[in-house]
C-alpha cells in the first residue's frame, strides 16, 4: 500500500486501512446478470438491424483509427462480428448484452467496496438490470453500450482507490479511460467530474501522486491512434461535436435534462439512486463520486446534453443506494429489502415495451416522431423493404442506366442499408455526404449517368442535375414511423458537374 487517504469511513475505519470486505454475493448477483443478458439476447433478433448498426457495418468495410462521429472501437467490433457471423442482428448485439451483464456485476462489486453485504449488492445489481436506459442501451451495438460499461468499471476503480489509498490504481484507471476514449469521448467528462470531486474533498495524497501522471500517460498512449486520425482529418470529431451541440442544445434541452433523468433511468430506480447519492455524499470514500455526479448533472444540463449521457454515473449511486438500504434495515426482516427489489422490478416491467422490442412491430408508433417514445426501436424497422423499393425504382430504368446506376442518399442509415441488402438486387454501393460516408467519397460513381437519390431536397439536386423527377416516397411496414418514412425518391439525369467537383459541398454532419 502506498499510503492511506485521510478521513473516516462508516464504522470508524480510516479510509485506506486494510479492512476485510464483505463476501461477494455471487449467486444472487450472477443470477441477476444472467437474467438481464438472457432477456437482451431473447429479443436481439426482433424487428431488424438499427440504422446506426447499418452504419457501423459500413464503417467496418472502411476500417480506420477514427471516424467522424466516433473513435474506432464499435466499427472494429462490427468488423469482427461480420467476419465471424455475417450481418446478424443477434451476434451484433451479443457483446453489448454481455457488457450489460458485466455492468451488473461490477456495480455489485462497487457496493461491496462501500461495505455492502449480500442484500446491498443484490439491490444494486437489480437496479442496474431494471433501469430503462440500461435495458435500452445494452440492446444495440452502439457506443452507448460500451460507454456505460466503461463508466461502471471506472466507478468501481475510483471507489477502490478512495477506499484503499493504493495510488498504483491510477494506472488501471488510465488504461480503462484510454479504452473508453477509443469508444466515445464522453468519458472525458467523467474524468473532469472525478477530479473535481477529489479536489473538493482535498484528496491531496492521491492527486499529487506520480502514479496519476502515469495513468494519464497510459490513457494518452492508448487513445493516441484516434488522436492521430483526427490530426490527419482536420479534427473531424471536434467538428462533429460542435455540429451536434449547435443542433441539440438550447434552453429547452437545458431545462429538460434534469427531469428527463427520472424518465430515462425510470421512476422506480430513483428509490435506489437518490438514497445512494445521499449515502455517497455522507462519507469520504463515496463523497468524491457523489460530487462528480452533481458536477456532471449541472454541466450536462447547462450544455443541453442528451439525457442518456449521464447514465454511466448512476452505477456508483445504485451501489450506494444498496448500502443505504442495508444499513437502515439492519436487524429487520429481509422482507423489507425484497419489497424494494419488487418495486424496482415492477417499474422495469412496466417500462419494458418502451425499451425493448417485446411488442409486435404493429405496436410501434405510426404518427410523427413525437409519438415514438423510443425512436431506436422504430429505427430497426423496414430496412430490407426500403432497399426493395429502391430496387423497384431501379428496375424501371433503361438497361444502360441500370448498369451505370448511382444511388445517392441523404443519411448514413439509408446508405448502410443499400450497402448491406442492395447486392441481392444487383444494386451498387451507395454514396452519401452524411458523416463518415462523405470522407469515403463518391468512389467510382460514374458521371453523367442516372442517379436514384433518396432523402435529399429537390432544390439541392437541381444544382447537380438538369432533370429531377419524383419516383415515389419511402414507405414502411404497417406505416410505422421512421426517420426515412415519407422521404422522397428521385430519378436524376443530366448531371451538370462531376461527382469529384460536387463532393466538397455534399458534406453534412449531424
Amino acid at each position: 500500500m502506498t499510503g492511506p487517504v485521510t478521513g473516516e469511513v462508516p464504522g470508524g475505519r480510516a479510509a485506506g486501512d486494510d479492512v476485510a470486505l464483505p463476501s461477494f454475493a455471487r449467486r444472487p448477483v450472477l443470477a441477476v446478470a444472467a437474467v438481464m443478458v438472457m432477456l437482451e439476447l431473447a429479443v436481439a433478433s426482433r424487428y431488424g438491424i438499427h440504422r446506426d448498426e447499418l452504419y457501423f457495418l459500413a464503417s467496418a468495410r472502411h476500417l480506420a483509427w477514427g471516424y467522424v462521429d466516433q473513435p474506432p472501437l464499435v466499427p472494429a467490433v462490427a468488423w469482427v462480428t461480420l467476419k465471424l457471423f455475417g450481418p446478424s442482428a443477434f451476434w451484433l448485439r451479443a457483446l453489448p448484452a454481455l457488457a450489460g451483464g458485466a455492468a451488473v456485476v461490477v456495480t455489485a462489486l462497487t457496493a461491496r467496496q462501500l461495505g455492502g453485504a449480500a442484500r446491498a449488492q443484490t439491490l444494486a445489481a437489480v437496479a442496474v438490470a431494471a433501469a430503462p436506459q440500461d435495458l435500452a442501451g445494452f440492446h444495440l451495438l452502439s457506443t452507448t453500450a460500451f460507454d456505460m460499461f466503461f463508466w461502471s468499471v471506472l466507478g468501481y476503480l475510483v471507489t477502490r482507490l478512495l477506499l484503499s489509498g493504493e495510488r498504483r490504481l491510477w494506472l488501471a484507471i488510465g488504461a480503462v479511460v484510454g479504452l473508453a476514449l477509443l469508444n466515445k469521448l464522453n468519458v472525458g467528462y467523467l474524468v473532469v467530474g472525478v477530479i473535481a470531486g477529489m479536489l473538493t474533498c482535498r484528496q491531496w495524497l492521491l492527486l499529487r501522486s506520480g502514479w496519476l501522471l502515469g495513468g494519464a500517460a497510459v490513457a494518452a498512449a492508448i487513445a493516441s491512434p484516434d488522436v492521430a486520425w483526427n490530426v490527419a482529418h482536420q479534427w473531424a470529431q471536434l467538428a462533429m461535436l460542435h455540429s451536434l451541440h449547435s443542433e441539440n442544445s438550447g434552453v429547452g434541452a437545458s431545462f429538460g435534462f434534469i427531469p428527463a433523468q427520472f424518465i430515462v433511468m425510470g421512476p422506480a430506480t430513483a428509490l435506489v439512486w437518490l438514497p445512494g447519492l445521499r449515502r455517497l455524499l455522507s462519507g469520504p470514500v463515496g463523497r468524491p463520486l457523489g460530487i462528480a455526479f452533481l458536477v456532471l448533472l449541472v454541466v450536462y444540463a447547462v450544455a443541453g446534453a442528451k439525457s442518456y449521457y449521464l447514465a454511466g454515473m448512476y452505477y456508483p449511486l445504485f451501489a450506494g443506494g444498496g448500502v443505504w438500504f442495508e444499513e437502515r434495515l439492519a436487524g429487520r426482516r429481509s422482507a423489507w429489502m425484497r419489497h424494494r427489489i419488487a418495486l424496482v422490478v415492477a417499474g422495469a416491467a412496466l417500462a419494458l415495451p418502451l425499451t425493448l422490442p417485446v411488442l409486435p412491430e404493429s405496436g410501434l408508433a405510426t404518427g410523427s416522431w413525437e409519438g415514438a417514445v423510443n425512436k431506436d426501436l422504430s429505427a430497426t424497422v423496414g430496412w430490407p423493404d426500403f432497399v426493395r423499393q429502391i430496387a423497384v425504382t431501379a428496375s424501371r430504368l433503361p438497361g444502360t442506366d441500370r448498369r451505370r446506376l448511382v444511388i445517392y442518399t441523404g443519411d448514413y442509415g439509408a446508405a448502410g442499408a443499400i450497402d448491406l441488402y442492395g447486392p441481392a438486387y444487383g444494386l451498387p454501393q451507395a454514396i452519401s455526404g452524411h458523416n463518415s460516408f462523405w470522407w469515403w467519397g463518391p468512389g467510382r460513381a460514374p458521371d453523367d449517368s442516372a442517379t436514384i437519390a433518396v432523402g435529399l431536397p429537390r432544390a439541392y439536386l437541381l444544382t447537380l442535375f438538369r432533370h429531377v423527377q419524383a419516383a415515389g416516397q419511402v414507405t414502411t411496414p404497417g406505416g410505422v414511423w421512421t426517420e426515412e418514412r415519407g422521404a422522397p425518391i428521385w430519378i436524376c439525369t443530366g448531371q451538370v458537374e462531376s461527382w469529384a467537383k460536387a463532393w466538397p459541398a455534399a458534406r453534412h454532419y449531424d
